[in-house]
Formats: C-alpha cells, sequence, structure tokens
C-alpha cells in the first residue's frame, strides 16, 4: 500500500499531494498573469515549489528511490521546466479573463504531468507505460511553448540559441532516459544517452541560429524546432532501445515531411 502522509489528523495517500500541488501552482500561475506589471520572480519561486513538492512526493514513494541527494534529480525537470514554459508562453499568447482558463488548463497538465512522475518511478508498477507516455507528451508541449516564448520575447540570437539547446538538451535527456533501462551496464548507458542529449541541444541550437536568415518566425519557426527536436529523439531513443530499422526510419521521414509541408502551407497562407 502506499505510504500515508499524516498532517494532523488529515491523512493523504502520497499521490493524493499532487492534486493539491497541482492547485497551488493554478494559483500562483493566476497570479503572475493577472499581476501587472509582470513579476518573474513570482514565476521562478512557483517553479521552485512545484521542483521541492515533486521532489518530497517521490522520496516517500514506497520501494521507490533511495534517499540520495540527486537520486529525484530526473523527475524534476519536466514540471519546473513545464511550470516556467507555461508562464513565459501564457503571458506572451493569452490576455483578458482567458488567462483565468489558461491557468486552469496549465494546472490540470501540470497534475498529469506530476502523475506521470510518480508512476514512472517503478518500472515494474502497471502503470510505468502509461506514465512515460504521458511525460513524453508533455515534454513535448513543454518544448514547443519554450521555443515560441523565446521567439515572443524577442530575446537577441546568441541567447536564443544558447537557450534553446540548453532547453533541448534536457528535455532530450527525460526522453532518452527511458533507454537506460536498456542494456549495456548503467554507467555507460547513462553516459551514452545524456551525451546523445547533448548533442541534440547543439544541433536544435544550431537550427535556431540558421532560422534567424531563414523566412521564420514565432509560432511556424517554434513548430519548426519542434519537428526538428521530436524526429532527433525519436530516431535517437530507437537507436539506443536497438529498434532503429529502415521501417521507422521511413515513419520518421514521412513525419518529418508532412510537417514541413504543414508549415509551408501555414506561412503561405499567413502571406496571403
Amino acid at each position: 500500500m502506499d505510504e500515508i502522509s499524516t498532517v494532523g489528523r488529515l491523512s493523504v495517500p502520497q499521490e493524493g499531494r499532487i492534486p493539491l500541488v497541482a492547485a497551488v501552482y493554478t494559483l500562483g500561475l493566476t497570479l503572475f498573469l493577472t499581476i501587472d506589471p509582470v513579476k518573474p520572480w513570482l514565476l521562478l519561486f512557483i517553479a521552485i515549489l512545484v521542483g521541492l513538492s515533486i521532489d518530497g512526493i517521490i522520496r516517500s514513494k514506497p520501494d521507490g528511490l533511495s534517499r540520495q541527494a540527486l537520486d529525484t534529480a530526473p523527475y524534476l525537470l519536466v514540471p519546473v521546466l513545464l511550470a516556467l514554459a507555461a508562464g513565459f508562453f501564457l503571458e506572451a499568447t493569452v490576455s483578458g479573463y482567458w488567462r483565468l482558463l489558461a491557468a486552469a488548463v496549465s494546472g490540470g497538465l501540470m497534475a498529469i504531468a506530476l502523475y506521470g512522475e510518480y508512476v514512472s518511478v517503478d518500472t515494474n508498477d502497471q502503470l510505468y507505460p502509461t506514465g512515460r507516455f504521458i511525460l513524453n507528451v508533455v515534454t513535448y508541449l513543454t518544448a514547443f511553448a519554450l521555443f515560441a516564448a523565446i521567439y515572443s520575447f524577442d530575446v537577441a540570437l546568441v541567447p536564443a540559441a544558447l537557450a534553446t539547446g540548453l532547453v533541448s538538451a534536457v528535455l532530450a535527456a527525460e526522453i532518452l532516459r527511458e533507454s537506460e533501462l536498456m542494456p549495456p551496464p548503467v554507467a555507460r548507458r547513462s553516459l551514452r544517452s545524456l551525451g546523445l542529449a547533448v548533442v541534440i541541444g547543439l544541433i536544435v541550437a544550431q537550427v535556431r541560429w540558421a532560422l534567424y536568415f531563414a523566412p521564420l518566425d514565432g509560432f511556424l519557426a517554434a513548430v519548426f524546432l519542434l519537428l526538428f527536436f521530436y524526429v532527433a529523439t525519436g530516431i535517437v531513443q530507437h537507436y539506443l532501445t536497438a529498434q532503429l530499422s529502415s521501417s521507422i526510419f521511413w515513419e520518421f521521414a514521412i513525419v518529418a515531411s508532412v510537417g514541413l509541408l504543414m508549415i509551408v502551407l501555414g506561412k503561405a497562407f499567413a502571406a496571403a
């Protein structure tokens, strides 16, 4: 049975804390979006609070991680980046009372992400595949939100490329984390997946640099970066799990082609 956390006379299962954390996050995000002028420190505080909360929840999970300082680090990245991504993205794209609805939706997405992290701790959990699927979807949504936010705030080219590369490397490490369950030995596979995540980050940063000279910006450029990120992480993940084949390669080629076609049509429609 799940370990129970007791606060006074109230006993709450560890996974039962997740809606509470999501509710607090929603309230904080609502304040961030509605307070004028914008308070960036508030969003940073919210992200840190989310990280500390999921850290405590995961550490108290029975038969979960050991209690070393860095054991939970991989499980904090997506929730923290999601908190930052949602704040920056919604601040740049949503206004008026729509911000209240957007904050509520973001809170629901955060709850889903936290639950995905919780069930992904134990690879023998029957919900582990569901948790990993949730985290992969949330990771790609977070990547898009951050890519779009960087464009929306007109960040200068060099810091924009650096930020894009850093975000891509961190999120690629999350996508590739599942491959660490496969041989070879743990230390080598961890270093290999981490090294490949860094390579993906460097390549996406170069793509972001190249896009400065291309007739793409805003959401379309963010979609292009997301498409490139998705294909790169997908191919590398299949390579690490020894599942890469010509059929898989062609599947990604088709996805890339369809995505590029949609971007071209979107650019043509916007110019019309």
